[in-house]
C-alpha cells in the first residue's frame, strides 16, 4: 500500500490519533498545482506548520508515557512491601494491566511517529525531484534529529517495560535466579530467520518483552547476583536506569573478507561441508552519521574481534560453529597481510592458535575486505539461560568495501568516501532471528505465525550484500532475490563504473550452458524461486547482457522422505473420508442412497491406488535428484470432484426423503414393514424445512388438531396432526441454540417453553404471536453442565408449597437431567425477579429422551431403549410399557384425544425423519402395534 493511502487509512481507523496524522495528501496536492510565485513559500509554510503540530503531539505524548512509566515503577515498589498472598496477587494484576496499557500506548505512538517521519521524508523527496531544488532547510534545522531522539525515548521506556514484565514473571514464579553464568561465546542452536516490515518492528518488540527480557550487553548489574530475590534486583536496576535512559539496541558492524572472485561467497551458497566465512566485527555506539537514515559506527581501539564461521552439514553430526579472537585495531592491517606475527597483533594471549589458523586461511585464499554490514541489534533472552534467544536487527545497511574502492593502507573505507560515492544500500526490512535449544514455546509459535513476520530460510546478510553490491562476480544469486533485485544490482554496478571508469571491474559473466546445477554428493538441487529447475539461467537485457535467475536449493534430507510419507497418509485419510460418506449415504435408507453410497466404495479404492502410485513416483524422484515437478495437479481435483458429488447426492436424497412427500419406512426396522391401520399408522409429513430434525413434540390442547415440533437446529414447526402438513415454521434466534425439548403450560398455546442444551442448559419462553423470546433462565446449576436437557413437561395439578407465590402457570415443570428428572417451579418475587425453586427429583439409571404429561400422569421415553415409563402423579404408581417396533430412536411424544374420546399417542424420530400415530389404552398401552 502506498504511503498516501496508508496515512489516509490510519487517519480513519486509528482510534487514538485519528486525523492527527500528517496531511500528506494535501501537501502532494499542493505540489501538483501549477507553478506560481508564492508556491514554494506556501509549501514551506505548510510543511513547517505540520512539523510543529506533529512535534507537539509527539512531545506531549512522550511526557505522558514517562509519567505512566514512573507510576508503574512506584506500583512495583509497593508490591514488594505486600506480604499477604492474595493482596500480592491483586497488586501484581494491577501492575500487569498498567504495563499492558503502557505497551499499547508505546506501540501506537511509535507507529504514529514512524509514518509521520516517513511522510516528511517522502514529501521532501517528491518536492526535490519535482523542483530540482534540494530542501536544505529540513536538514539544517535538524528536524530529523527530533524523530531520532523521540525513537530513542520510546526505546528507553521499552527497556523499563521489559524490566517490568521480568519483575512480574519473577514475582509470580517466586523463584531465585542467581545463576547467570552463561557462555555467550558458544552458540549451538537451531536458528530460523524472518523479515519484518519497519512499521511492525516496535509492535513485535512489545510482544516479545512480555515473554523475554531485553538482553542489554553493557548494562551495569552491581551486586545483582548477591541479592536473594531477583524481583528486588530488577527494581534496583530500574531505579539506576532512570526514566528510560537505556537503549534497547546496540550497534554491530562487520567487515566480511572474501577473494576478488567471491570464493567464500560461492562456497557458502553451495553450502559445502566445512565452508568458512571470516569477518572483522566490533560493537559500540560511536556513531558517524552519513545521512539522516544511516550511521557508520567507528571501530574501537581494542574491542575488535576476528571471527570465523564454519558450516557443517547435518550428516557429519557436528554443529555449525562460530569462533573469535580479540585483535588490536592498530595492528589489523599487519594481521591481514601477515606482516606481523600473530602474537604481536593480539590484545590477549587467549586464542592464539585460532588466530593463526584464520591468518593462514586469509593469506592462502587471498581474502580481503569486501563487504561491510551495519545494524542495530536488540536481543531478547533470559539472564539465566539461553534456551530461547531472539534478536531483531534494524537499520541494516550494506557498504561496498571492494579493494578497488579504497587504498592498500585501509582495511575499511572512511565515512566521507562512502558518502561521496553513495556506495551503500539500506535493507528495507528488519531481520528477526530465533535461536532455540528447546521446542518452540506456544507463545513464540503465535508470533511467528502472525502476519508481522515472513520467514526467509537461511537468509544471509553477507550473501545479500555481495549479490547487491558486486553482482558482476556472482554466479548464483540467493533464492530470495527477485528479477527486480537482480536488475537493480546490475544498474547500481553500471552506475559506479560510469562514475569511476578506471575501476577494473570486469564485465558481467554469462551463465554456463547447463541450466541445472545438481550436486549429488550433497544431495542438493538448484532451483529458481518459482520452482522451475534452472541455476544461473540466462536472461537477455536489451540483447546486450545476460542475467542470472535467483536460485533456491532444495536439500534432500530425511525430513523430505518423511514429508512424502505424510502426504501419502493424508491421501489415505481422504480415501477413508470417501468410505465414511458412502456409509452415511447407505445409512440414509432407500435404494437411491444405497446406490450412490455403494458407488463411492470403489472410488475410495481408486483414490488409494492413485495415492500409492504418487508416493512411489515421488520417492523415486527424491532418490535420483530429479528436477521434475513434485506437485500433483491431477489428484486434488479428482478428489474434490468426488467429495462434491457425494455432498450433492447427500443433500438431494435428504431433500427427497424429508422435504418432499414422505415415504413410508419400516416401523419395526429396516426392511420389515408393518400393516398400517387406523390404530397404527405413519403421518405423511410434507414441506418440512431443510435440515429440520425433530427433537420433541408438544400439543397445547389435547383435543386440538395442531401440534408443535422442535428441531435441534434452533427451529420449531406447527404441524397438522391429521395430514402431516407443516402450517408454519420459523427460527427462534440468530444465535446458535440446540432446542431439544418443548412444552406448553396452557391450552391457549400463546407461549412456547423450550429447553436448549447449547451454549448451556437453559429454559426459554417464546411468544408465538410476536416471535420474540420473553424469558431466558439458566438451569445449569439445577440440571448440571452436561447437555442432557432432552425433555420438558408441565403439570398444573401438583401440590405446591404454601410459601410459594406468583408461580408461573400455577404448576411445576419436569426437565430431564443426568441423574433422571428434576421437578421445579418458576415464580416472581416482589421486584419481579425470576426465582427457580427445586421441588424434588426422580432418579433413573437410564437417560430420558422425551417427556409429556397426560391425564395426571408423567410419561418418559428412555433414550436408546424401547421403554416408556409412566408415573401416576397422584398415587406415585409406576408402570412400564414396551414401545412398538424394533427402533429405539424416538425423540418426542405427545397425546391427543379424539371427539369420541379415543386416545392416540404420537411418536417422532429424527433419523430418518418420521412421525407415527398409535391408538392408546390406559391399561394395556399401545393397541395392535
Amino acid at each position: 500500500m502506498k504511503l498516501c493511502k496508508t496515512i489516509s487509512h490510519l487517519g480513519e481507523t486509528d482510534t487514538q490519533y485519528g486525523h492527527q496524522y500528517l496531511q500528506y495528501n494535501l501537501l502532494v496536492k499542493h505540489l501538483k498545482e501549477p507553478d506560481s510565485p508564492n508556491k514554494e513559500v506556501d509549501f514551506v509554510q505548510m510543511l513547517e506548520s505540520e512539523l510543529q503540530r506533529i512535534k507537539e503531539i509527539i512531545s506531549c505524548k512522550i511526557g505522558e508515557l514517562k509519567v505512566t512509566n514512573r507510576s508503574l515503577q512506584i506500583k512495583m515498589q509497593m508490591v514488594q512491601s505486600v506480604d499477604n498472598g492474595r493482596e500480592k496477587i491483586d497488586a501484581l494484576g494491577k501492575v500487569r494491566l498498567l504495563a499492558d496499557k503502557l505497551g499499547n500506548d508505546l506501540s501506537a505512538l511509535e507507529r504514529f511517529l514512524h509514518y509521520n517521519s516517513e511522510g516528511f521524508r517522502k514529501i521532501l523527496r517528491k518536492h526535490d525531484r519535482q523542483t530540482g531544488i534540494r530542501s536544505a532547510w529540513y536538514e539544517a534545522q535538524k528536524h530529523q534529529d527530533f524523530f531520532v531522539k523521540s525513537r530513542e525515548s520510546l526505546e528507553g521506556i521499552l527497556v523499563v517495560l521489559s524490566d517490568t514484565y521480568e519483575f512480574l514473571r519473577t514475582a509470580e514464579s517466586d523463584k531465585d535466579s542467581t545463576d547467570s553464568g552463561i557462555n555467550q561465546e558458544v552458540f549451538e542452536r537451531k536458528s530460523s530467520k524472518y523479515w519484518v516490515a519497519g512499521e511492525d518492528v516496535f509492535a513485535l518488540q512489545k510482544e516479545l518483552v512480555k515473554q523475554l527480557p531485553l538482553y542489554i550487553f553493557d548494562r551495569k548489574k552491581k551486586n545483582t547476583t548477591k541479592m536473594r530475590h531477583r524481583a528486588k534486583s530488577i527494581l534496583v536496576r530500574n531505579k539506576s536506569d532512570g526514566d528510560g535512559g537505556m537503549q534497547a539496541a546496540s550497534w554491530i558492524s562487520s567487515v566480511y573478507l572474501d577473494s576478488r572472485e567471491l570464493f567464500s561467497y560461492h562456497r557458502r551458497m553451495d553450502r559445502e561441508e566445512g565452508a568458512t566465512l571470516n569477518r572483522i566485527r566490533w560493537y559500540g555506539n560511536k556513531e558517524e552519521h552519513v545521512t539522516d537514515t544511516m550511521a557508520l559506527p567507528r571501530p574501537p581501539d581494542k574491542e575488535l574481534f576476528m571471527e570465523r564461521k564454519t558450516h557443517h552439514e547435518s550428516w557429519v553430526q557436528e554443529q555449525s560453529l562460530k569462533e573469535r579472537v580479540n585483535v588490536d585495531e592498530k595492528h589489523i592491517i599487519a594481521y591481514l597481510s601477515g606482516d606481523k606475527m600473530v602474537d604481536e597483533t593480539m590484545v590477549e594471549r587467549k586464542g592464539i592458535q585460532l588466530a593463526k589458523e584464520i591468518q593462514e586461511e586469509i593469506i592462502n585464499q587471498q581474502l580481503e575486505s569486501m563487504i561491510r554490514t551495519v545494524y542495530r541489534r536488540a536481543a531478547f533472552q533470559l539472564d539465566t539461560n539461553n534456551d530461547v534467544r531472539i534478536t531483531i536487527d534494524t537499520g541494516l545497511t550494506f557498504v561496498n568495501e571492494h579493494p578497488d574502492l579504497r587504498s592498500a593502507e585501509q582495511w575499511r573505507r572512511s565515512e566521507p568516501e562512502v558518502e561521496e560515492r553513495m556506495d551503500w544500500i539500506r535493507f528495507p526490512y528488519a531481520v528477526l532471528e530465533v535461536k532455540l535449544k528447546v521446542p518452540c514455546p506456544p507463545w513464540l509459535e503465535g508470533i511467528l505465525e502472525s502476519p508481522m513476520v515472513r520467514q526467509v530460510h537461511k537468509f544471509s546478510k553477507f550473501q545479500h550484500a555481495c549479490a547487491s553490491l558486486i553482482p558482476d562476480k556472482v554466479l548464483v544469486f540467493p533464492y530470495w532475490f527477485t528479477d527486480e533485485d537482480i536488475d537493480d544490482a546490475y544498474r547500481r554496478a553500471e552506475k559506479h563504473r560510469k562514475q569511476d571508469p578506471g575501476a577494473p571491474l570486469p564485465p558481467p559473466r554469462r551463465p554456463n550452458k547447463d541450466n541445472v546445477i545438481i550436486n549429488i554428493a550433497n544431495g542438493e538441487v538448484a532451483r529458481t524461486a518459482n520452482g522451475v529447475a534452472a541455476s544461473a539461467q540466462a536472461k537477455a537485457d536489451n540483447g546486450k547482457k545476460n542475467q542470472k535467475k535467483a536460485t533456491h536449493r532444495v536439500k534432500v534430507e530425511p525430513k523430505t522422505f518423511f514429508a512424502n510419507e505424510r502426504t501419502f497418509i493424508q491421501w489415505l485419510t481422504s480415501s477413508l473420508l470417501l468410505v465414511t460418506l458412502g456409509s452415511a449415504l447407505i445409512s440414509l435408507g432407500g435404494s437411491e442412497a444405497e446406490a450412490v453410497g455403494l458407488i463411492f466404495m470403489p472410488l475410495a479404492i481408486i483414490i488409494l491406488l492413485y495415492a500409492t502410485f504418487s508416493f512411489y513416483t515421488r520417492l523415486h524422484r527424491i532418490r535420483t535428484g530429479s528436477a521434475r515437478r513434485y506437485d500433483d495437479s491431477f489428484g486434488p481435483g479428482l478428489l474434490t470432484a468426488f467429495l462434491c458429488a457425494a455432498m450433492i447426492a447427500t443433500i438431494i436424497i435428504h431433500f427427497q426423503q424429508n422435504v418432499g412427500p414422505s415415504k413410508k419406512d419400516g416401523l419395526l426396522g429396516k426392511g420389515i414393514k408393518v400393516e398400517e391401520s387406523f390404530s397404527c399408522r405413519q403421518v405423511n409429513l410434507s414441506k418440512l424445512p431443510i435440515l429440520f430434525e425433530p427433537s420433541d413434540l408438544a400439543i397445547p390442547d389435547e383435543r386440538g388438531r395442531y401440534m408443535w415440533m422442535a428441531s435441534g437446529g434452533n427451529m420449531v414447526a406447527k404441524i397438522d396432526a391429521v395430514n402431516g402438513k407443516v402450517e408454519s415454521s420459523f427460527t427462534l434466534l440468530r444465535e446458535q441454540l440446540d432446542t431439544e425439548a418443548i412444552a406448553f403450560i396452557s391450552t391457549s398455546g400463546d407461549t412456547l417453553y423450550l429447553g436448549s442444551e447449547s451454549p448451556h442448559n437453559e429454559l426459554l419462553a417464546y411468544n408465538i404471536q410476536s416471535r420474540t423470546v420473553t424469558m431466558r433462565i439458566d438451569l445449569s446449576y439445577l440440571l448440571g453442565t452436561e447437555p442432557r436437557f432432552e425433555g420438558l413437561a408441565f403439570f398444573k395439578n401438583i401440590q405446591l408449597p404454601q410459601d410459594l407465590n406468583n408461580v408461573l402457570g400455577n404448576g411445576a415443570f419436569f426437565a430431564t437431567a443426568p441423574h433422571g428428572i428434576e421437578i421445579f417451579t418458576i415464580s416472581y418475587d416482589q421486584n419481579g425477579a425470576v426465582l427457580v425453586t427445586p421441588l424434588r427429583s426422580l432418579r433413573l439409571q437410564n437417560k430420558v429422551g422425551a417427556l409429556t404429561v397426560h391425564n395426571d400422569k408423567l410419561y418418559a421415553v428412555l433414550d436408546n431403549k424401547r421403554d416408556l415409563i409412566r408415573w401416576d402423579l397422584n398415587t406415585q404408581e409406576r408402570s412400564t410399557f414396551l414401545l412398538p417396533g424394533k427402533l429405539d430412536t424416538w425423540e418426542g411424544i405427545a397425546f391427543v384425544k379424539s371427539a369420541d374420546e379415543e386416545q392416540f399417542v404420537y411418536l417422532a424420530r429424527d433419523s430418518p425423519i418420521a412421525l407415527w400415530r398409535f391408538m392408546w389404552d390406559e391399561t394395556t398401552g399401545f393397541k395392535e402395534c
